[in-house]
């Protein structure tokens, strides 16, 4: 999240052929406001400006790598203002513009993705404004601007992906200059967000497009696991074929991207999540036998599409691991279609919860089973947020898989390991109104505590507790910092395998970059895996 004063501005210059879009003029009520405070993804994407009335305009000159690179990521967030960012000041100030901006922004945008430029599609699309509370030309403009943006990002992943795993060999500098160019539109289709702005004043924007199931719905599709949890989390037997690209050179490091299909049924169904797709990250010189780490994101954080972000990648490769990057389903390159990216995960909870979380846990045992036949080195699995729900799934559920299948190490960031108390007292969930919700689809905290088995980690762990490391921050609400201590306790973690970090949830990534005995830890532990092998 960014902070800015009403003197600031930020700047761009209209790329080349480019045409102005007419400014469009919010209501009075934002030039009241001295700060305001906008998401990383808007950041650089939109044009604020000051006076009697707050207008936003797109910034077209959001383009590929126009930031600074990973190893600058680095040091800023080593400088003095990343010792302001990592405090706990920033989860109440984040969330607040969360709630404020970025979900109701991003429902308004998956409308407009979904509207496809029509604006008579967009008056019906959920979150959109009633017809007549703006100016046809006004919404026909906007959507006609968005579309070029959503079909330039289509059409820029398909001439990647076409290169990346088509039959003919590429210059793995063209195909990172092809990767800079997708990721440059993809950043740019997300930047739409802030043509969309103004509709926030003329009604009040849902978070998202709610479809919270019935409890039947949900006995039907996961009843089976209420009796035997391990046949949701039973790993194929014949693993589905994986599809490596070709590799695309960046600065310092090489990078692979995987494809395959879910081995998952459920996500197999859901259009947009049924393949996967992760992204190889390795430093040069790296050997073979160099640890690897198999890590997720948090929600809604979408790495895979911008031009640069504090990424798994960047935070690990420098240290010498090997990273595997996964897209979560739901998000990124896996984003449904009508759909913001992560939107389902608790807008059809508790349902796309479990999609997710059984999903990417099937999933990351594909790819701990690639990765054991591609290199000889100890192979781990992180999470952070959401996806460290995935990885103490993997932990847990890795008793009853193939020995092959269980990693040799855990690394949990900003974890808990009471799903339910997030839901009721997490404040990122309170802030969303999913319990309201839940409650209006016929759910109490006890009939959702009968799918605790499937989504909380279930007894010990399948590999010894000293290699697994637990990262908390102790002003941490969204994911309750208790509830990550019992994890902790309950798995007997070794004092030296639990840092308590004084920061709260959002800022973790840049406290992991300003502190990184952790990370060091994490390593050591697998240096000792591989060395007892």
């Amino acid at each position: 999240m960014r902070l800015l004063s009403s003197e600031s501005r930020i700047r761009s210059q209209p790329s080349a052929g480019d045409k102005p879009d007419p400014i469009l003029t919010a209501r009075d009520g934002i030039a009241r406001h001295e700060f305001v405070i906008i998401s990383d993804h808007v950041y650089g994407m939109v044009q604020w400006m000051p006076g009697k009335r707050g207008r936003v305009v797109p910034n077209p000159a959001v383009s590929a790598r126009t930031a600074a690179p990973e190893a600058a990521i680095r040091r800023a967030a080593r400088s003095p203002l990343g010792a302001i960012v990592a405090r706990p000041w920033v989860d109440p100030v984040a969330l607040g513009a969360l709630r404020r901006w970025f979900f109701p922004l991003s429902r308004l945008w998956a409308a407009a993705n979904a509207a496809e430029g029509d604006v008579e599609r967009f008056f019906v699309e959920p979150g959109a404004p009633a017809d007549g509370a703006w100016s046809r030309r006004v919404i026909g403009s906007v959507l006609r601007r968005h579309e070029m943006a959503r079909l330039r990002a289509a059409n820029e992943r398909a001439r990647w992906e076409s290169a990346a795993f088509g039959p003919d060999p590429i210059p793995p500098e063209a195909l990172g200059r092809l990767d800079d160019v997708r990721r440059g539109a993809a950043s740019r289709h997300l930047a739409t967000r802030g043509l969309l702005y103004p509709l926030l004043y003329s009604h009040r924007v849902p978070l998202a497009a709610w479809a919270v199931p019935a409890p039947a719905t949900m006995q039907a599709a996961y009843g089976t696991g209420l009796d035997d949890a391990a046949a949701i989390y039973s790993v194929p037997t014949f693993m589905p074929h994986i599809e490596v690209s070709h590799p695309a050179a960046r600065p310092s490091v090489t990078e692979w991207w995987l494809r395959f299909a879910t081995p998952h049924g459920p996500l197999a169904t859901r259009p947009g999540c049924e393949t996967v797709y992760a992204r190889v990250i390795e430093p040069e010189g790296l050997a073979p036998g160099a640890p690897t780490v198999i890590a997720g994101n948090g929600l809604c954080v979408e790495s895979d599409l911008l031009t640069n972000s504090i990424d798994p990648g960047a935070v690990l490769a420098p240290l010498g691991f090997r990273v595997v990057e996964v897209v979560s389903p739901y998000h990124g390159l896996r984003t449904q279609a009508g759909t913001y990216g992560g939107e389902p995960f608790f807008a059809a909870a508790p349902l796309g919860t479990l999609d997710l979380i059984a999903g990417q846990t099937l999933e990351t045992a594909v790819l701990i089973d690639w990765c054991r036949r591609q290199f000889s080195g100890p192979v781990a699995v992180g999470g952070i947020s959401m996806s460290s729900f995935v990885a103490q799934q993997v932990a847990t559920r890795c008793r009853d898989w193939p020995q092959r299948l269980r990693p040799d190490a855990l690394l949990l960031v900003s974890h808990s390991g009471r799903i339910e108390e997030v839901t009721f007292a997490g404040s990122l969930i309170r802030a969303l109104g999913l319990t309201t919700w839940l409650q209006a689809a016929g759910w109490t905290r006890q009939s959702l505590m009968r799918w605790e088995g499937l989504l909380n980690p279930s007894g010990a762990p399948g590999l010894p507790p000293e290699r697994i490391v637990s990262v908390l921050g102790v002003a941490d609400r969204l994911l309750p910092f208790e509830t990550g201590q019992e994890v902790a306790r309950a798995w007997s973690l070794p004092a030296e395998n639990v840092f308590e970090l004084n920061v709260g949830h959002l800022a973790m990534p840049v406290a992991l970059m300003r502190d990184d005995r952790p990370l060091l830890r994490l390593k050591a532990t697998m240096e000792g895996a591989a060395l007892m092998s």
